[in-house]
């Protein structure tokens, strides 16, 4: 059995193709830094898929049918059986693991090794969703670690960003490559994603394969599921290599930096008091609403408090939403470790843009947040906070 860390935490465009030399022996790997902490872990080391934690895949797509009972979960292992199985007008069944949690900004992990016989394509992925679609209303972001089809396996046939506009509409930005590793892929194999704020990089086996631009300009980012799957698509199966598997050692995400919006999962630490309403105004990525206190009213309040995993040193930053009327005087008090400070904005000049408040020391928890007061002299607008660690 392969060692294994203990538990600690509960349509693709190939627009360029990288070579790329890997070690002979492939290297475990780790988050970019030590700045990361590991927040959701499951290393597959029991007797069946832990159903609190994932989703089945369970869509027909290309030649397969996804069943929940091809997926099992022994030896340590996560393993996805590909099979010649009639369901339907399906001639082969595939399967996976779609996370119930969603989550953004951080490292993702996995250590894989696909099957032998052309025919199959696996994938390690991030995109909103339950598994009983690959396109669901939801999807925004689609963040790619790897697609692999089984005919090529040396190759990631697409590592990259691609945007949605939900439904299986396709958005307006992508960017990506396609990987010859020189590697056999057939064999166990690290996969990494570290996804920040403007952009995404890649690793296998430690080493940086590629690196996409994605500003939040660009178009939504949202909160994504992870996906660990195998379908049949492409070509039909090599019937003589079945049955096969696909196999995951481990699924793992650490966080870093932690975002706290007005709206939707970011928004599980953001709270009002006072009169508030949805502004017309977006904010500090494609789509995201913002909201604004009543116009001429002192001392309505709007609090941004993160959950921090982690003690460390952070530099704070605040979304300053600009437009006519805006407060001339909006009022920010950030709470940390030991103190607090106080930074007036105006948002009635200048540009939209992420303006600092200071970096400080936080605790691990809850104790750290920044309020927002609005003075009266417009309209007080509020979007987001974010905490980068430094």
């Amino acid at each position: 059995m392969k060692p294994k860390r203990i538990l600690i935490a509960g349509a693709a465009l190939a627009v360029a193709t990288i070579a790329l030399a890997v070690p002979a022996t492939p290297a475990s790997a780790d988050p970019p830094s030590t700045n990361y902490s590991m927040v959701f872990d499951d290393e597959f080391n029991g007797t069946g898929v832990n159903t609190a934690l994932w989703n089945y895949r369970t869509d027909s797509k290309g030649y397969s049918v996804q069943l929940p009972a091809n997926v099992t979960e022994g030896g340590g292992d996560l393993t996805i059986n590909l099979k010649q199985q009639t369901v339907g007008s399906y001639n082969f069944t595939g399967g996976g693991l779609v996370s119930k949690q969603q989550f953004r900004y951080g490292y993702y992990e996995t250590r894989a090794k696909i099957n032998v016989g052309s025919g199959w394509h696996s994938s390690f992925w991030l995109q909103c969703g339950d598994g009983s679609t690959t396109y669901p209303a939801c999807q925004r972001t689609e963040i790619d670690g790897f697609e692999i089809d089984s005919a090529s396996p040396e190759t990631i046939s697409h590592e990259g960003v691609l945007t949605w506009k939900g439904s299986g509409a396709g958005g307006p930005y992508s960017a990506g490559t396609s990987v010859s590793t020189g590697a056999d892929l057939t064999q166990w194999h690290t996969y990494g994603i570290d996804w920040e704020e403007t952009g995404v990089t890649f690793y296998l086996d430690g080493v940086v394969t590629h690196t996409s631009t994605y500003p939040p300009t660009a178009w939504t980012h949202d909160y994504t599921n992870i996906w660990l799957t195998s379908i049949a698509y492409g070509t039909s199966p090599d019937t003589t290599k079945l049955p096969s598997t696909v196999q995951f050692d481990y699924a793992r995400y650490y966080q870093k930096d932690y975002y706290v919006d007005n709206d939707g999962p970011a928004a599980y630490g953001y709270s009002e008091t006072g009169s508030w309403a949805n502004s017309s105004l977006t904010g500090w990525t494609v789509g995201s609403p913002t909201r604004y206190a009543a116009c001429g009213s002192a001392g309505n309040t709007a609090t941004w408090t993160p959950t921090i995993h982690t003690a460390g040193t952070y530099q704070v930053y605040v979304w300053k939403v600009t437009g006519a009327n805006t407060d001339t005087n909006e009022r920010y008090d950030l709470t940390y470790s030991g103190g607090s400070s106080t930074t007036y904005v105006n948002g009635n000049t200048g540009t939209a843009g992420w303006v600092s408040l200071g970096t400080h020391s936080f605790a691990a928890g809850t104790g750290g947040s920044v309020k927002l007061t609005s003075s009266g002299t417009g309209c007080a607008r509020a979007d987001a906070v974010k905490f980068v660690r430094s």
